[in-house]
């Protein structure tokens, strides 16, 4: 009979080795990663843009861009273009980060020939008509409007403005007035010059034939705009306001933000600063939540958060509490960072966010378009696939006195900006 006292055998020796990615470059210096695997007949094509909010002259002007061109091309309009799509049952997703832009489909391989026309042409001759760009700025900037209404909105916005630059590529704020201002010519102007496809990637995923990677691959290969890209310009900002409150209407909590600049993602200590950042905030188990939610009970989630990108990269920790509750909450913050600077960690809460890791790590190269999609974050942040499988290595390597170590490198309180947004007065 199960004993049901004792939990099951926990295995972390299994294969996270990515296989059966093929990586190219087309003709027009389009770099080509494929997946052709799975067992349902489904394609899914994602075409990335070197081009994101970093590339603005205009503010507001990248996303505009993205979003708009699925609402209209010189042949069909926004709703010829949605019953197409819906018709087939394909999934278009558009999307604008900070360094660069996705557009993707995903389809039934037996609908590509109905629907590929479709898609290239959104692509290629987006029309940006007055009357979709009214329509999306009476939306976003209302959407800006609310968002802005919340104190944990309003905190991250300040922190990485404070820690990066108010001019600064990765800390300047859209407003909604920026929303607003924005006309025909900035948006267009931003899709020509900036949406250029200098090293962009084409990712093919699913399972689909020969006819069809021929046929994008040829569509894709004719793809040609010359480089008159806007290059940002990155520094180094002397942060010399460490301390910000501010009071708003939502006074029943404060929103805490505790945040510094770091390293990019590729920088060498990546991965050891990951694995202490996930036993001190990074996932629910982790110190921050058992002391502060679990034990304390001042909040209903606190955890820490590392993001990276090509030119640099921004640690933060994040709590919401109630307004009397932000001394005793920093005090514990500190405290949990202090222990990690200097007692080591027992082994069985290592082998435990060891597994954690691994099995989250399963789950990215679990099936075809979840692997693709770990690839291609690797190309976008300019890493390879040896990159990922030196990262796991890593993990499965740390020990106890490699987080002090990482703690103690990187975790002085001096160097942290706090921001506090809500009903806390200092």
């Amino acid at each position: 009979m199960l004993d049901r006292s004792k939990g099951p055998i926990i295995h972390n020796d299994f294969d996270l080795t990515i296989k059966d990615v093929e990586t190219s470059e087309l003709s027009n210096g389009i770099r080509l990663i494929e997946l052709n695997s799975g067992s349902q007949d489904i394609i899914k094509v994602e075409l990335i843009l070197d081009c994101g909010r970093i590339h603005e002259s205009k503010i507001a002007a990248a996303k505009a861009a993205i979003r708009l061109i699925r609402e209209g091309t010189t042949s069909k309009n926004s709703n010829d273009l949605a019953y197409i799509f819906d018709y087939y049952g394909a999934s278009v997703k558009i999307s604008t980060g900070l360094e660069v832009s996705s557009i993707s489909i995903v389809c039934l391989s037996k609908f590509f020939d109905k629907l590929w026309d479709v898609w290239m042409d959104m692509i290629m001759n987006p029309i940006f008509s007055e009357e979709e760009i009214e329509k999306y700025k009476s939306i976003e900037s209302q959407k800006m409007r609310n968002q802005l209404a919340k104190n944990e909105i309003i905190s991250y916005r300040i922190i990485t403005e404070k820690v990066f630059g108010s001019d600064h590529p990765y800390g300047y704020n859209t407003r909604p007035d920026d929303i607003l201002s924005l006309t025909r010519d900035h948006i267009k102007e931003f899709y020509e010059k900036q949406c250029h496809y200098d090293n962009a990637i084409l990712v093919l995923s699913g399972k689909y034939s020969q006819s069809i990677r021929s046929r994008i691959i040829e569509s894709i290969s004719q793809l040609s705009k010359p480089t008159s890209q806007s290059k940002p310009t990155f520094y180094n900002h002397d942060n010399l306001e460490k301390s910000i409150v501010e009071v708003t209407d939502n006074d029943l909590q404060s929103s805490i933000k505790l945040g510094k600049s770091l390293f990019k993602r590729s920088h060498p200590d990546y991965s050891a600063f990951n694995f202490t950042n996930t036993i001190f905030g990074g996932y629910f188990g982790s110190r921050l939540m058992t002391n502060i939610r679990e034990e304390k009970g001042y909040t209903y989630g606190i955890y820490s958060l590392i993001d990276t990108w090509r030119q640099g990269g921004f640690f933060y920790i994040s709590a919401d509490v109630g307004s009397d509750l932000v001394d005793p909450t920093m005090k514990e913050i500190w405290h949990e960072i202090d222990v990690l600077k200097n007692e080591l960690v027992p082994e069985e809460e290592i082998e435990m966010v060891k597994n954690y890791i691994l099995g989250q790590s399963l789950n990215l190269i679990d099936g075809p378009f979840a692997t693709a999609q770990l690839v291609k974050s690797l190309y976008i942040k300019k890493l390879s696939i040896s990159d990922f499988e030196n990262h796991i290595k890593t993990m499965k390597n740390m020990t106890s006195q490699d987080i002090i170590d990482m703690a103690n490198k990187y975790l002085h309180k001096e160097t942290f900006t706090s921001v506090i947004v809500g009903g806390y007065k200092a």
